[in-house]
C-alpha cells in the first residue's frame, strides 16, 4: 500500500493527562518520524483494564485509513516475559503487549500479519526500561513502520496469542441473558448483545422488553430522546450493540450497574412474569 505523505500513528493509553508519559512517547515518535501526525484516540483507560482498551481499540482504530499505525499501551505486565507484537489487521499496524487487548479487533478486521518483537538489540533498541515499554520500544516502532521498516524484521510469528475470555450472550426459551462490557463517560451501559443477536432471535420487535440488573428498562427505542429526562431508556447504539442510557442521566448509577452487569431481552409477559 502506498504511505501518505504525513503518516498517521494513533496513542491509547491508560496514562491519563496529568503526567509526562503520552508526552515522552510523541517526542519519542517525532524523532524518528518527524512528519507523523499523531492522534489521540485516549489516555483516560481505566487503570491496567484490558478489556476496556480493548473496546475502545475496536471501536475507533476501523475507522482510520490503511497504514495507519496504533500504539497501545494498556500494559499491567510491563517488564515480565509477555511479547511486544506487532500485527497487521485490516491494512492497519497494530503494536501492543500481548495481553488480550487485541481481541475485539480480531473480530472485526482480518489479520494479514503476526510478529514477536524480539530483535530489538539488532535494530538499535539499547536503553530499553524495564518499566516504560510504550516509550522505549512501542512509539519507536510504530515510528519506524510509518517510515517503511518491514515487519518481519522485528522478530518471528508466534505460535499462539492471548485473547480475552469474553461472555457471550445466552438464549432460554424466553428470551437473551447478556453482560455489559463498557461504560461509557456518559454512563451508557453498552452490552455484549448485537443487534443482528436481537433480528434473529425475535420476529416481533414491538413486543420485546429489556431489563439491566435486575431493573426493568422498557421497549427498545431509536434515540435518547425518546424517554423522558431522567427516565431509563434501551436502544441500538452506533456500534450496533444494544445498550442501556438515561436521558441527561448516568445509566451506570441510576441502575447500580457496571461492567458485568445481566442485561435480558425478552417478550413482554416473560418479563411481567
Amino acid at each position: 500500500m502506498a504511505r501518505r505523505a504525513r503518516p498517521i500513528i494513533t496513542l491509547l493509553t491508560d496514562f491519563g493527562a496529568a503526567d509526562p508519559y503520552v508526552a515522552a512517547m510523541k517526542g519519542t515518535i517525532l524523532e524518528v518520524c518527524p512528519v507523523a501526525e499523531i492522534v489521540d484516540i485516549s489516555h483516560e483507560i481505566p487503570p491496567h483494564d484490558i478489556l476496556s482498551a480493548a473496546f475502545v481499540l475496536a471501536n475507533a482504530a476501523p475507522a482510520f485509513p490503511e497504514g495507519t499505525a496504533h500504539v497501545v499501551v494498556v500494559d499491567p505486565g510491563v517488564g515480565t516475559g509477555r511479547d511486544i507484537l506487532v500485527g497487521q489487521y485490516g491494512g492497519q499496524h497494530y503494536i501492543f503487549p500481548d495481553n488480550g487487548v487485541i481481541t475485539f479487533i480480531k473480530e472485526v478486521l482480518p489479520l494479514e500479519g503476526l510478529v514477536a518483537v524480539r530483535n530489538l538489540r539488532s535494530l538499535g533498541f539499547e536503553q530499553v526500561s524495564h518499566t516504560f515499554h510504550g516509550r522505549d520500544i512501542m512509539a519507536p516502532l510504530a515510528a519506524s513502520l510509518a517510515m517503511g521498516m518491514d515487519p518481519g524484521e522485528l522478530g518471528p510469528t508466534p505460535a499462539r496469542y492471548k485473547l480475552l475470555d469474553l461472555p457471550l450472550p445466552e438464549s432460554d426459551e424466553t428470551g437473551m441473558i447478556g453482560r455489559i462490557l463498557y461504560v461509557d463517560h456518559f454512563g451508557n451501559l453498552i452490552s455484549n448483545i448485537q443487534e443482528a443477536d436481537i433480528r434473529s432471535r425475535f420476529k416481533d420487535r414491538s413486543s420485546v422488553r429489556v431489563a439491566c440488573n435486575g431493573q426493568t428498562i422498557g421497549a427498545i427505542h431509536e434515540t435518547y430522546g425518546q424517554a423522558s429526562l431522567g427516565q431509563a431508556v434501551a436502544l441500538i447504539n452506533s456500534m450496533g450493540l444494544l445498550e442501556v442510557a438515561v436521558c441527561q442521566g448516568r445509566a451506570a448509577d441510576a441502575l447500580g450497574a457496571g461492567v458485568g452487569a445481566e442485561i435480558t431481552v425478552c417478550q413482554q409477559q416473560y418479563l411481567e412474569g
